[in-house]
């Protein structure tokens, strides 16, 4: 008798998960980003960014010299900085708070490393409204926090 009434209930339930399942990457499809507004572009491509950085996903990007605001142009987050200086290139990296009005956080000269070593890699943490300003070409690494308990 109490099998009767599992058969039933389990194809129900098979039925469902399948229409869930199928149903799932309909949903994807349907998003067309070509449709998006360029604020909603730049909107969701922040999103995006501070979730990689949340999530710890490892991500690099290269940057040109120049000063960049956490929270505005890049997200808050634990990088790794390298300098990508060549040759006979050098220069200062600072991080301030308070958007550059701030004390120094960070201040480093880095120049290009010597035939056969590495570059130099700086970590740091940048929170929002930090500002970090570069001298040299440099890449910044997404590094997840490492948590002590």
């Amino acid at each position: 008798m109490h099998g009767t009434r599992i058969r039933p209930l389990c194809a129900v339930a098979l039925l469902i998960s399948a229409l869930f399942v199928f149903s799932v990457p309909s949903y994807a499809a349907d998003f067309r980003l070509s449709e998006l507004s360029d604020e909603e572009i730049v909107l969701l491509s922040g999103q995006v960014q501070e979730e990689l950085v949340s999530r710890g996903i490892s991500k690099t990007a290269v940057l040109a010299k120049g000063t960049y605001t956490a929270g505005t142009e890049i997200p808050a987050g634990s990088y790794l900085f390298t300098c990508l200086a060549k040759g006979e290139e050098w220069g200062n990296v600072t991080v301030r708070p308070d958007r550059g009005e701030g004390s120094l956080l960070i201040w480093e000269v880095l120049s290009a490393p010597a035939e056969g070593e590495d570059p130099a890699v700086i970590y740091m943490r940048l929170e929002e409204g930090y500002q970090l300003k570069s001298d040299v070409p440099f890449s910044l690494t997404i590094q997840p926090a490492v948590l002590f308990r």
